[in-house]
């Protein structure tokens, strides 16, 4: 079996400072990961000013620092105040009865805005949640009453391939005049390895013996040593989204369910391990 090692970059996850041990592999470089990088705010404003006249201004929502639909607070204004929490935003008032034609007019809106939302083909998109936003009709007046004023449509995450990117979930949101806001976005064509490198019984192996200060998740202080009993769940690949100084990258991982057998109401981790590279890329809560 190939010797696995991991090379650490999540200082905090792990007790001690955990040397940089990378199996050299000897494929070519290549264009993995995909980046995207931020844009400068001067390219992001303008590009931000160009979404909302194409959807003839009726988007409260922002484009993020990559120019996807995404939510970022970048372009926030008035103290980092949600534009479509202001209280000066014109909101349509008429009450919406009929629900059956939101999830065309949702993908309707994402295709149109593709190069901001990252969605190319609307079969793709499945809905998870329809849920109604009621409101005052008539504000103010003696016959005002409450009525469903907006609709939100949640998509599940982007599937590539069978294998999901964690994070992507889109959520839209539509009046009587149709979507008034976008948060969250898909990624457009990104490179993924040819090859496995790390092989998950590789990776389970490497995991065993991890120190995990439990601080960063119970608040415990104690560290967690993992055991051969804890990585017994089969791993699965995903797409997984990383910021970091570059900008924004995909990358191929192993998630690596890591059981924990000493709390009842703490399940465990997951830990994400590129596939190429085999660096931890994150360690997160279950």
């Amino acid at each position: 079996m190939q010797k696995f090692t991991l090379l650490v970059v999540i200082a905090l996850i792990v007790l001690g400072s955990i040397s940089c041990n990378l199996l050299t592999a000897e494929d070519e470089p290549s264009e993995y990961p995909t980046i995207y990088p931020r844009l400068k705010m001067g390219e992001l404003q303008e590009l931000n000013i160009e979404y909302h006249q194409a959807n003839d201004g009726r988007l409260c929502s922002t484009l993020n620092e990559y120019g996807f639909t995404g939510f970022s607070k970048i372009l926030f204004e008035e103290d980092e105040q949600n534009p479509c929490d202001r209280a000066n935003r014109t909101v349509v008032r008429i009450e919406m009865n009929n629900a059956d034609t939101l999830v065309a007019a949702a993908k309707r809106s994402l295709l149109k805005n593709s190069i901001y939302t990252g969605v190319t083909d609307t079969s793709k998109l499945v809905l998870n949640e329809i849920s109604p936003q009621p409101g005052c009709i008539n504000c103010g007046s003696p016959d005002e009453y409450s009525a469903n004023i907006e609709w939100g449509l949640t998509f599940e995450n982007q599937v590539v391939d069978s294998m999901e990117v964690p994070g992507t979930e889109i959520i839209v949101f539509l009046d009587a005049l149709g979507v008034n806001r976008i948060w969250g976005n898909w990624y457009p064509e990104f490179k993924v390895p040819e090859f496995v490198s790390f092989e998950y019984l590789d990776v389970q192996e490497g995991i065993v013996g991890w120190q995990i200060d439990m601080r960063n998740y119970t608040g415990e202080e104690t560290i967690y040593t993992v055991q051969e009993q804890d990585v017994t769940e089969r791993p699965y690949k995903v797409y997984l989204p990383v910021e970091n100084e570059e900008g924004l990258q995909i990358r191929t991982c192993w998630a690596v369910p890591i059981s924990n057998s000493t709390n009842e109401n703490f399940k465990g981790w997951l830990a994400y391990v590129d596939i190429k590279e085999g660096f931890l890329v994150d360690l997160v809560a279950r």
